[in-house]
């Protein structure tokens, strides 16, 4: 089974400690590092191979700036932005631009993961 590798880059760091556990307990995915400070995320991902970051949910439907630029970088990766009470995302990847996953389940969460790009 193919393995998918996510940084985590999100707050609360509750919320990061969950979705950590969660991960690390799901077949095929498997967190590879977490890294709080922007300037040092690209480094964190190309180091990792990080296929996913998953990251605070952006607002106003804009990526922020240093998100575009990683995302420049490392065009193969893809970005999931979760709300701080867990209860919204978007997810971008180049190959199919960006998309909401409102009332995300545990299960739809990996699923998501485990097909970046698809």
């Amino acid at each position: 089974m193919e393995s998918y590798r996510v940084v985590l880059s999100n707050e609360p760091r509750l919320l990061r400690g969950l979705l950590s556990r969660v991960i690390q307990q799901a077949p095929g995915v498997m967190v590879v590092g977490q890294e709080m400070d922007k300037a040092r995320l690209s480094s964190m991902v190309a180091e990792s191979r990080a296929d996913w970051v998953i990251v605070s949910l952006w607002q106003n439907g804009q990526l922020p700036a240093f998100l575009r630029d990683l995302v420049s970088a490392h065009p193969s990766l893809c970005l999931l932005g979760m709300a701080a009470d867990g209860s919204r995302a978007r997810t971008w990847c180049q190959e199919r631009g960006e998309q909401a996953l409102n009332g995300l389940s545990l299960d739809e969460f990996i699923t998501t993961l485990r097909h970046p790009g698809s």
